[in-house]
């Protein structure tokens, strides 16, 4: 048996962080991760995504400026870009376990779960902890429809060797339209299944459709209302068969991905044996990040419940959990938070939707425009610019911010500062930018 001032569930940028920290304290301190250490981000996510991007938009930049300067053929060579992912993640397990191991952070590798509120069984080694702290991050939800076993997920993207002629992502979330821009690009036949009524749900409908246009016109089928019932395989080919509008439709490709959305990673921990609650958005925690039903245990990054699951979250969640198992009390701040699909272009989001405020009975006011013919836009021959701002009609408090460009990504974070540090739409407008940046458009919203 093994005892610990604190042990951890999962190597990604959450638990890592609470490890070194803690360690630091000088806590005895054990981790456990049952894959690779260093978790999705770095490996099988945000990181090696826009890794893959940056091909995509050299490719479509130079595309769009055939003509005005530039000339040739321009085409994505997949294999480069496998190898260039795999040179940036190849070392990050053993750098991440050399790293904790050199801090005196005890290393376990392997499936484990709870024996009670206090014991953890991974392998043959029982443990142990004053505290324990759930940093086991997000899996791919599961489809639950005949034939899901042969859909590949978001981790499988990552390893693709080859591309495929036709491919198929069941579900039109963040993933499916990050990865479906890539692969169109690459000249891949693809299709998206959305069941709901238009693309990017949780983001603000005015800019989700003119991503959606865009995205048609670059050669993606999207098909909204389309409830994926069945997936099965034929001599290596694949049919997908869903149902829109009370009829049945099948769809033959070459690669199924569910790309359905995911959900918190406990399964198999056996938490209610530890009298852990759990939800659909993870671990229920209160203002500290402690679990609502057992004080020990804390939640933090993508698993808990507290925030949306975006890196820079679990990074300050982790801060907060440290601070709070060290014994400086720590709360989680209400604060605005800016999201962005990485599409060419790019969606960005802050706040409310107009959706949203309306169903709050607020009284706002709308700024949005069709900034495609903007200098910034046709400078680099771009398609698609446009925004829409929410503000409160009595104080002109920014409610919410819904952006689409080539830098929407840039434009939110001047979002941002103002929603959480109260500058008034009128006072953002004002500030001075540098010219001619997409910053300074600002002050034509």
């Amino acid at each position: 048996m093994k005892k610990y001032d604190v042990f951890i569930i999962g190597t990604g940028t959450a638990g890592k962080m609470v490890a070194h920290t803690c360690r630091n304290a000088g806590m005895s301190v054990g981790i456990v991760d049952k894959r690779e250490y260093g978790g999705t981000c770095s490996q099988r996510g945000c990181d090696p995504k826009k890794l893959l991007l940056a091909s995509s938009e050299a490719a479509q930049f130079a595309r769009d400026m055939q003509g005005d300067g530039l000339q040739g053929d321009i085409h994505v060579n997949w294999k480069d870009v496998y190898n260039y992912i795999k040179r940036y993640t190849q070392d990050i397990p053993e750098n991440t376990r050399a790293s904790l191991k050199e801090s005196g952070v005890d290393c376990y590798y392997g499936d484990g779960a709870f024996i009670d509120d206090s014991t953890f069984k991974v392998n043959d080694t029982t443990i142990k902890a004053s505290h324990f702290v759930i940093a086991s991050g997000l899996k791919t939800r599961p489809l639950d429809i005949p034939g899901e076993q042969h859909c590949k997920t978001s981790d499988d993207f990552f390893s693709m060797q080859e591309l495929p002629k036709k491919m198929v992502f069941i579900g039109g979330g963040y993933i499916a339209m990050e990865f479906s821009h890539m692969m169109a690009r690459a000249g891949v036949d693809v299709t998206i299944l959305e069941r709901s009524a238009q693309i990017l749900s949780p983001f603000e409908s005015y800019v989700a459709r003119h991503l959606e246009e865009y995205s048609r016109a670059l050669g993606i089928d999207i098909v909204c209302h389309a409830n994926a019932s069945a997936v099965e395989e034929n001599d290596g080919r694949f049919t997908v068969f869903y149902h829109k509008e009370g009829k049945q439709h099948q769809i033959t490709t070459d690669i199924v991905y569910n790309t359905a959305g995911r959900v918190p990673s406990v399964e198999g921990l056996d938490l209610e044996k530890a009298g852990v609650v759990t939800g659909h958005a993870g671990v229920t925690v209160n203002k500290y990040l402690q679990s609502t039903s057992n004080s020990r245990f804390y939640a933090c990054g993508d698993v808990s419940a507290a925030n949306l699951p975006l890196t820079p979250l679990s990074s300050r969640e982790a801060s907060i959990v440290a601070q709070n198992i060290t014994g400086k009390l720590q709360e989680l701040p209400s604060i605005h938070i800016p999201s962005v699909a990485f599409t060419i272009p790019q969606v960005a989001s802050i706040g409310l939707t107009e959706q949203q405020a309306n169903k709050q009975g607020l009284d706002y006011k709308i700024y949005a425009q069709d900034a495609s013919k903007w200098f910034n836009n046709q400078r680099i021959n771009g398609s698609t610019y446009a925004y829409k701002i929410i503000t409160d009609a009595s104080t002109d408090t920014i409610l919410g911010a819904h952006i689409i460009s080539q830098e929407a990504g840039e434009t939110i974070n001047l979002f941002s500062l103002a929603m959480n540090h109260g500058i008034p739409f009128e006072k953002l407008k004002n500030t001075v930018f540098t010219y001619p940046s997409w910053a300074n458009d600002i002050s034509s919203f």
